[in-house]
């Protein structure tokens, strides 16, 4: 029965973001898409990647990984493409990748595709024209979960061992998490996960406890500056408080951006994500831009 509520929330999920999308067409003649990059080659649609810039971008430029969400369970890279049509116009060379989904694989895979993927990146720089020595990493709601957990693999060597997954090959320099979706036992109707994110081999083993409390990975690593977004109207707004006050009490660097309830729309879930023309998504974008810079030591971005 989990996973038959899952792929319905999947195809709730699915069906929204493709009635959303088709009404955001844009003209892209100012931008450079190369899609459909395989991080793993194994026709996988999960371990694509694809790598938005300006044209003529300098090799430079800061670099931007993107994480999308969904839930675990729905959607593909292409669901955050307006958001990164925008990180890419303000200079970055930005990378959007997918990730295998649930229940089809657990949260373990999907963490060790992130990995995989940001092992691709550093293999592949020079190709790739990456400048990783000036990186940030976005999420947004189970994308900014995965994040976690790769930026807490990537800092603690500790992490590396008990989840079997090796580091990146380079450090994040800061990382903006939007409406971050922490719990992964949840209390809401999204608790049709609860079951599938996890599986018998999982039991017992090191990592288990961090996939089902992921605040304990707070302990074990070293942190980049963290930017946290959320809104009064977004619907797990409480994740995002909750992982504050664990930010808080563990002393880690961060800032959070909360907006209340909007006069002239709503501002919901990761309305940033999928609305960016909204005046309130232009503040995220230019605040956490300034915060990347002045906690992340991020340079200024090519004009």
């Amino acid at each position: 029965m989990s996973k038959i509520g899952v792929l319905l929330w999947r195809h709730i999920f699915e069906s929204g973001d493709v009635r959303r999308l088709a009404k955001q067409v844009q003209d892209l003649r100012d931008l450079t898409i190369i899609r459909d990059i395989p991080y793993l080659d194994d026709g996988e649609r999960g371990h694509l990647l694809d790598r938005y810039e300006r044209p003529g971008l300098p090799d430079g430029a800061p670099v931007l990984i993107n994480i999308h969400g969904g839930g675990l369970f729905a959607s593909y890279k292409e669901v955050n493409a307006n958001f990164n049509y925008e990180w890419a116009r303000l200079g970055y060379r930005v990378i959007s990748l997918s990730y295998r989904r649930i229940p089809e694989t657990t949260l373990w895979h999907q963490i060790d595709d992130v990995m995989a993927a940001l092992r691709f990146l550093k293999e592949h720089a020079a190709e790739q024209h990456l400048n990783l020595e000036q990186c940030v990493l976005v999420g947004d709601s189970a994308g900014a979960l995965l994040g976690l957990f790769a930026l807490g693999i990537n800092g603690s060597r500790k992490l590396q061992e008990e989840f079997g997954i090796p580091a990146a090959g380079f450090p994040v320099r800061s990382a903006g998490f939007v409406s971050v979706m922490l719990d992964t036992r949840r209390r809401d109707p999204m608790c049709a996960i609860n079951s599938v994110i996890t599986e018998k081999k999982d039991r017992g083993k090191p990592y288990e406890k961090y996939l089902l409390n992921p605040t304990l990975l707070l302990r074990e690593s070293a942190w980049p500056p963290l930017f946290l977004v959320t809104s009064a109207e977004d619907l797990i707004e409480k994740d995002t408080v909750k992982l504050e006050k664990h930010l808080r009490e563990q002393e880690i660097q961060h800032e959070v951006l909360r907006f209340p309830k909007g006069r002239e729309r709503k501002l919901v879930h990761v309305f940033s994500v999928m609305y960016p023309m909204y005046p309130e998504s232009r503040q995220v974008y230019e605040k956490m831009q300034a915060y990347f810079c002045e906690k992340g030591g991020l340079g200024a971005l090519p004009q």
